[in-house]
């Protein structure tokens, strides 16, 4: 990764976008019974979210925060990340938080591979992606987390989060896609 600037941005995108999970509006969908009476796996839920960056940190081993802006994150080096989640995109989304996350990364390989873990929490659980290897330096437009698991409404969920930066700042777009 050339800057740390494009750096930030992409794992603010990453975090917030991460895994959004909206109380009411089909993520906590219950599983519909097969036609045996039995419940079965549940169809693939794809939902858009837009998240708005809160915080956007990488720091040293020590912890302390990088200062300069223009560095590529050094092994050992750490980010924290965390959003407000809204439904849609960034060009038309709800007015009301749906849901927070957080995103800690681990940089492990130079020059800015990072083992990351994830989370969304909402009134009715939280999704997660554990043990996510993310290459920041990467020019991918996106970054794909895949979901390991959840609590209450979402324990058991598998999937995967396409999160897609905004140009000009920490926020992003994304896509969540589960079932269970």
């Amino acid at each position: 990764m050339r800057s740390f600037a494009r750096f930030t941005a992409t794992a603010a995108t990453v975090v917030a976008a991460g895994f959004l999970v909206v109380p009411g509006v089909g993520l906590a969908a219950t599983t519909p019974p097969s036609p045996s009476g039995s419940t079965g796996p549940m169809a693939p839920t794809t939902v858009n979210y837009y998240s708005a960056s809160t915080l956007s940190s990488l720091y040293t081993p020590s912890g302390q925060a990088v200062a300069n802006p223009s560095a590529a994150p050094s092994v050992g080096d750490y980010l924290v990340s965390t959003g407000n989640d809204y439904i849609g995109t960034h060009t038309a989304h709800s007015a009301n938080v749906t849901a927070t996350d957080h995103l800690f990364c681990l940089f492990t390989k130079a020059p800015a591979t990072a083992t990351c873990a994830a989370q969304i929490a909402t009134s009715q659980g939280m999704i997660f992606a554990d043990n996510s290897v993310q290459n920041f330096a990467a020019q991918s437009q996106s970054q794909i987390y895949r979901i390991t698991g959840g609590t209450g409404a979402y324990q058991g969920a598998k999937g995967s989060v396409t999160v897609t930066p905004i140009a000009g700042g920490h926020n992003a777009d994304f896509t969540v896609t589960w079932s269970k």
